[in-house]
């Protein structure tokens, strides 16, 4: 079945080292792999073969998410010695002054703690402290199968993604995290333009020819909760920030946290999309053209060597 490869985080020069981020080298070692093992295609190709149904088996290509900073400073050379073209999947709240918040959470949890674990004892000692009644459901609560088929996960990265995802309000969870940062008098201000991407970036990754696609506007933790309307409306702002800032009209996406429902898929398509990414392979074939699987790239940095993809 035709995949796709999702990266996320990288770390190097000024990029420091996070749960789950990898190397330049990590990613060149993948990249080999994969030239070995499959049929590894540029973006464009990959998009073609699919709107045209005449993807094979092997066929696998590169996608990025999340519009991270480190994916330019780090993987964008790689990607450019190695003559690959990938996918780029940029939410556009990322670019504006009132940002979704989600990754400079992530950088705090991950490089102001020795350890995780660490994190998560702060979390949920401050949760149970200002949510008693909901820190009471979150208990009361069976997560055993949340999130199990991302077997990276630990049990209490999935405890704690369940909470955020699923017993938190947004408007809970960011005052929570935010009191966190405060304790460690983290700035997310500052920190926010060394992890998310420049409008400069962007127009660096285009110059670099590689493909940029949707990732909605807001980045929304439960995409598949709004309606056809609220789903149509994020998506056109994506697709109009990319049109009036960079001329180009992205025929691809992916969906953010893989969660999405019928509407997206009707919303998608209304607005031309072409192309589309899960951000899992649990599912045995291929549904839809928007329903494309891929594998995480912590998923791979443990199995490629081992040749069992």
């Amino acid at each position: 079945m035709a995949f796709g490869i999702m990266f996320h985080h990288f770390h190097g020069p000024s990029h420091k080292k996070t749960q789950g981020s990898i190397s330049s080298k990590q990613l060149q070692k993948i990249i080999i792999f994969l030239k070995k093992n499959y049929n590894l295609i540029n973006a464009n190709d990959f998009l073609y073969k699919f709107i045209n149904k005449k993807f094979e088996k092997k066929d696998v290509c590169l996608t990025f998410d999340d519009a991270l900073k480190s994916q330019v400073d780090i993987a964008l050379p790689v990607l450019y010695r190695e003559e690959i073209q990938a996918f780029f999947f940029l939410y556009s709240n990322a670019f504006e002054k009132n940002f979704n918040k989600l990754e400079v959470f992530r950088d705090f949890r991950t490089t102001r703690y020795k350890k995780i674990d660490l994190f998560y004892e702060d979390f949920f000692f401050k949760f149970k402290k200002e949510y008693p009644k909901k820190y009471k459901i979150f208990k009361e609560s069976n997560i055993k199968k949340y999130l199990s088929k991302y077997t990276f996960y630990s049990f209490k990265d999935r405890q704690f993604r369940f909470c955020r995802d699923k017993i938190l309000s947004k408007k809970h969870y960011e005052a929570l995290m935010l009191n966190l940062m405060k304790d460690k008098k983290y700035n997310f201000v500052k920190e926010k333009n060394k992890i998310l991407m420049s409008k400069q970036d962007v127009k660096r990754i285009l110059n670099y020819n590689q493909l940029i696609g949707l990732h909605s506007h807001a980045h929304a933790l439960n995409m598949d909760k709004l309606n056809y309307n609220e789903q149509l409306l994020d998506y056109k702002k994506n697709l109009t920030f990319f049109k009036k800032n960079f001329k180009i009209t992205p025929k691809s996406m992916s969906h953010p946290y893989g969660r999405y429902n019928q509407s997206s898929l009707k919303a998608l398509k209304k607005i031309g999309i072409k192309l589309g990414f899960l951000s899992n392979f649990t599912k045995k074939k291929i549904f839809s053209s928007l329903e494309v699987p891929r594998y995480d790239h912590i998923y791979m940095t443990k199995r490629f060597s081992k040749n069992k993809l």
